[in-house]
């Protein structure tokens, strides 16, 4: 039977520098109790102490002390907690809790009273190390467009020197987190499950976005334990993580019960921006954000919309690194493309036609086609797109 000491000393082996072994031995010890979670102790410290708030250097003190005060953490329960250990230490898993230094202070704002995570463990670039976030969410569901869009987006932002976040999923957030990779903002990805299950599993697997993210020094990060698997409850659970990294929430597709909802309600309360993409108002992945826009959210016609809510980004880089100038876009249209949409002239030309004269495959031709819609140099007609006969100056 382990004891709660020998726990510590396990323990010591995945904090994070500046996180106490012992207050961490205590919450996961309490933690893997039955029907209990981590969050509960987060309640118990806000209803039991909203007369005096625990400061951040003492956050970890006063969780480690309510466990305690429960008792029966040796034993059985103690028993379980160094099994989870040794899960995250064999992953290279590091591990936080509110109010340690290697915790994000964007999460903390508002704790406890807001429901940032008792604890926060993570593979890879310490979170609370990263640039300014941006969480970029939307459908799994996604069409070309908002593909096409997220990465622009996400490619922008990363360039200029901000994080991307998402919460990991096929369709938007991984088009999201793919196009930072490489970029000096880079990505993190806020996981709906433990670090010990292979969810999504395209994105798991040995050479997938994961692994991706890993090797270019971005960071996967789970509030839970880490054979904790995905239901709807915590991945539901996962977007106010997404929002409370972020400076900026951008939804750029998603239905009218979307997830994507939760987390520009999470950033809202947080008094965080929320920006979201117009859509086809006729399409189904364009209810959320046209909800978002009706309620009083802003606009997001581009990057530059993106940009203007993090002024210290904005000046990194050239001048047009993050939107491009028009001519910049024209001259990025391949030679085969610009040809054929300057011969179809007012009428247009289908968007299939397009793609079978660029080499480098749709998704890539795609990306080009909306980074020079949202310039003014192509614009969409019935049957395709066309170019415009005067375009605007590009800000």
């Amino acid at each position: 039977m382990t004891t709660l000491a020998e726990l510590t000393r396990g323990a010591g082996a995945v904090c994070a520098p500046g996180t106490d072994p012992a207050a961490l031995a205590a919450v996961l010890a309490w933690s893997c109790g039955p029907r209990r979670s981590s969050d509960a102790l987060r309640r118990r410290l806000r209803d039991g102490e909203q007369a005096c708030v625990p400061t951040p250097s003492t956050v970890g003190e006063a969780l480690a002390r309510l466990a305690r005060d429960d008792g029966g953490l040796d034993g059985p329960l103690a028993d379980v907690a160094l099994r989870v250990v040794g899960i995250w230490a064999r992953l290279g898993v590091r591990v936080a809790l509110a109010g340690d230094p290697a915790y994000p202070a964007p999460l903390l704002e508002g704790w406890p009273m807001l429901d940032g995570p008792v604890l926060l463990a993570w593979r890879g670039e310490p979170p609370a190390t990263a640039g300014p976030g941006v969480a970029i969410v939307g459908s799994r569901n996604a069409t070309d467009y908002g593909t096409a869009v997220a990465e622009l987006l996400a490619s922008a932002v990363a360039r200029a020197g901000g994080r991307v976040v998402s919460g990991g999923a096929v369709g938007i957030d991984a088009a999201a987190h793919a196009a930072a990779i490489g970029l000096p903002g880079g990505t993190t990805v806020v996981l709906g499950c433990g670090h010990a299950v292979a969810y999504p599993a395209p994105h798991a697997r040995s050479g997938g976005l994961f692994a991706r993210v890993l090797e270019d020094g971005g960071s996967l990060v789970s509030e839970l334990l880490p054979e904790v698997g995905p239901h709807p409850g915590v991945i539901r659970a996962r977007n106010r993580i997404v929002a409370g990294l972020a400076e900026v929430t951008v939804v750029v597709e998603g239905g009218a019960r979307s997830g994507a909802l939760l987390t520009a309600t999470a950033a809202a309360e947080r008094g965080r921006e929320v920006l979201a993409v117009p859509g086809d108002i006729l399409a189904p992945g364009s209810a959320a954000p046209l909800r978002l826009i009706g309620e009083g959210a802003r606009a997001c016609t581009g990057p530059a919309d993106v940009l203007a809510q993090l002024p210290g980004l904005a000046s990194v880089g050239p001048p047009d690194a993050a939107t491009g100038s028009a001519d910049e876009l024209h001259g990025d249209l391949p030679e085969p493309v610009r040809r054929a949409l300057e011969r179809a002239g007012p009428r247009g030309i289908a968007v299939e036609a397009l793609v079978a004269l660029h080499p480098a495959g749709a998704g890539a031709l795609l990306a080009l086609l909306v980074r020079a819609r949202l310039a003014g140099i192509v614009e969409e007609v019935e049957h395709g797109v066309r170019l415009r006969r005067t375009r605007p100056s590009v800000r």
